[in-house]
This record gives C-alpha cells, sequence and structure tokens, in this order.
C-alpha cells in the first residue's frame, strides 16, 4: 500500500513508538511518505535518511486543568508561523507526485496528516496513546479532567477509519460509543527489546526532557542528589551542561542509545510521567519516580504508578521523599510482577501491524 505516516514531534515519545510501525511497514513492502514536525523530524531524518519525510508545522496547544486554553493558543507566536501553510500545500504536493492519492494515512497524534487524508479522501487510522480518553470514560485525576484530551482530539481527527489506543494499563472503563477506540498493548522498539537488564546497586537514571515542565531547576535537582552521596545519579539533558557540578552527578547530552543503556543498568529512573518512558521502565522492571506535567494523562500515569505500587510521583523532589523511594525498591521490583492492572505483553506493534494487514 501506498501510505502516509503522520507522527507528532513534542518530544520523542511519538517518534520511538512508531519507529517499529515504520520498520515493520517498509519489511511488508508498503510505500511510506513520512509527515513529521520538529523533534519527529530530526529524529526520523537522521535516523531514516532513505524515507521520504516532509517537514510541516502544527498549532501549539495550551491546557487548565478543566480543557484548553484558548486566550494560550491565540497569543502563543510558534501559530503564526509563516512558513506552516506552504508547508501543507508542498506536503501534499508531494504525495500527489509520488502516490497520486494515498491508499491509507496512520497518525500518530499528528493532525496534518489527517488533513491529508480528508483533503485526499483516504482512509485514516489514528495510533497514540491519547484516543483513549476520547473513546472510553475516564475519571478525573487530583482536580484535572480529560476534556482537555477530547476537545484535542476532537479538533485533530473529528473522523477515522478505525481509533486505535495503546497502552502500559488495561482500560476498564465503560466505553463512549460515539468514538469506538480498540486498545492494544504498549509499543516499544527492538533496542529496548533486544536489552538485558542488568541492574547496578545505586545508580540511578534521570531523564529531563526537552518538553520538561518540572517546577524545580537543575541547581535545585542537583542540590538534592548531593546529598545522598551513596548515589550515582546520571541525568540525561539537552544541550550541552557546564556547570551544576556535584561528585555523584553525571551529565550527558539526551541521547538514545545511550540511555537505553543507562536504563536498562539503573536501580531506579527519574523522570517525567511520560507513556513512552514509563512503558520502557516496566519493560525493564525499573521503578519510577515521577515528576508529571501540569496535565491530565501524565497526571493519571502516575496516579496509576502510584496506585499499583511500582513507583511514586510528587511535584518536586525532595532529600526526604527520595530517600524513602530508594529505600523502597524491592517492593516496587515485586509489585511489578504481582500487577494485574499493568500489561505483561509489549507486542502491540505486531498487532497494530497485523490490523492495518488486514485492511488490504
Amino acid at each position: 500500500m501506498k501510505i502516509v505516516l503522520g507522527i507528532c514531534g513534542f518530544g520523542f515519545g511519538h517518534s520511538t513508538r512508531q519507529r517499529p510501525i515504520l520498520e515493520g511497514l517498509l519489511a511488508r513492502g508498503h510505500d511510506v511518505i513520512l509527515i513529521t514536525n520538529d523533534q519527529s523530524y530530526q529524529f526520523f531524518a537522521q535516523n531514516y535518511p532513505n524515507v521520504r519525510n516532509t517537514r510541516v508545522y502544527v498549532p501549539v496547544m495550551h491546557a487548565t486543568p478543566r480543557g484548553l486554553d484558548f486566550a494560550a493558543i491565540a497569543n502563543d507566536p510558534r501559530n503564526s508561523a509563516p512558513e506552516a501553510n506552504p508547508a501543507f500545500w508542498n506536503a501534499c504536493g508531494l504525495i500527489e507526485r509520488e502516490f497520486g492519492k494515498p491508499d491509507l494515512v496512520i497518525s500518530d497524534y499528528d493532525m496534518v496528516s489527517a488533513q491529508i487524508a480528508y483533503l485526499f479522501g483516504a482512509p485514516l487510522v489514528t495510533l497514540d496513546q491519547q484516543s483513549k480518553f476520547l473513546g472510553y470514560d475516564f475519571p478525573d485525576v487530583g482536580g484535572y479532567n480529560p476534556n482537555e484530551h477530547r476537545m484535542r482530539l476532537g479538533y485533530f481527527f473529528p473522523k477515522a477509519k478505525m481509533r486505535i489506543a495503546t497502552s502500559f494499563f488495561k482500560v476498564n472503563y465503560a466505553p463512549v460509543q460515539e468514538y469506538p477506540v480498540m486498545i492494544i498493548p504498549p509499543i516499544i522498539g527492538t533496542d529496548v527489546k533486544d536489552q538485558v537488564r542488568e541492574p547496578i546497586d545505586n545508580t540511578i537514571t534521570v531523564y529531563i526532557s526537552a518538553a520538561s515542565q518540572i517546577q524545580q531547576s537543575l541547581d535545585e535537582l542537583v542540590a538534592v542528589f548531593r546529598q545522598l552521596p551513596d548515589y550515582t545519579f546520571t541525568c540525561f539533558v539537552d544541550g550541552v551542561v557546564t556547570h551544576h557540578q556535584a561528585p555523584n552527578v553525571i551529565f550527558k547530552p539526551s541521547g538514545r542509545a545511550a540511555f537505553i543503556d543507562s536504563l536498562r543498568q539503573s536501580a531506579a529512573v527519574i523522570g517525567t510521567a511520560g507513556h513512552n518512558l514509563i512503558t520502557e521502565a516496566l519493560y525493564l522492571h525499573v521503578p519510577l519516580f515521577l515528576l508529571p506535567f501540569d496535565h491530565y494523562e501524565q497526571q493519571l500515569n502516575a496516579s496509576i504508578i502510584e496506585s499499583e505500587g511500582v513507583g511514586v510521583a510528587a511535584s518536586t523532589v525532595t532529600v526526604s521523599n527520595l530517600s524513602t523511594f530508594l529505600g523502597q525498591l524491592m517492593t516496587y521490583r515485586q509489585n511489578r510482577l504481582d500487577s494485574a492492572e499493568i500489561y505483561t505483553r509489549f507486542d502491540g506493534d505486531t498487532v497494530f501491524l497485523e490490523l492495518i494487514e488486514a485492511m488490504q
């Protein structure tokens, strides 16, 4: 099939999830054009230079605990980028030249590829972690509700042939009949599946993503880590760090291979509550200390990790809460084995690709 694959570029989570999907589509003989933006453009241009990849621009959305922040969206200068409109039509032109009309459009939370599907009259399949909030009656969590995601999804993808959501936890809420969504197990790439877990005591991986909204500066985090000298903290951050020094803190630039190698050797991980980081840590049985973003999905993810006893969540890292967490790592690992609500299957890519093959 002639397939357009659109991938959200805010952070690298969507890109790492779509990597095995792209590889699976190519291995099955499908012809693929990528629609990417920001970090997904960088990721696929670097790792798959021979796959056609056209860069587009998407609106930057802002949220409140109860929905979308329309004023903030209107005032964000990135939403007035003059290159956005030409980039969209150039992407459409590339698809028309190469495909005529695509047989299928797959979108991982990328609204531009959905617009392309509607424009060409091609079937749209969505694959992301957010669609479950549209298709199931999720509860409020700590003052946050899923309206933000429902509004985004209704705006981005009002119509789809099939909506598929991957999840690291089992979704037991009532389905919303208007928006049927299929839940599949989590997706991880071979770069994680090929790893052998070899944890080193007192070694902690810290991940501060480009999109992080944590309430502490690096200086404040290092000040906490310095007070736990028996532990080594390997911190992955964007850019080169020349200050924030402490004898037990190692800074490394964000890089996929180095991060996964560190994670597989870690006694625990500290990071935000993104779906992919949690999925990879669960696969490698690494306990999680989570600093969730100020929005519903990450608040929900963090609450599930806490309720299943496989980690903790907090708004900040302190010597007290970090020491308590590090003292209970064996319990978190055992709870990971015992949990009935967290998936033990990580073959969502195979499940999804079989669904796509059945559409031919």
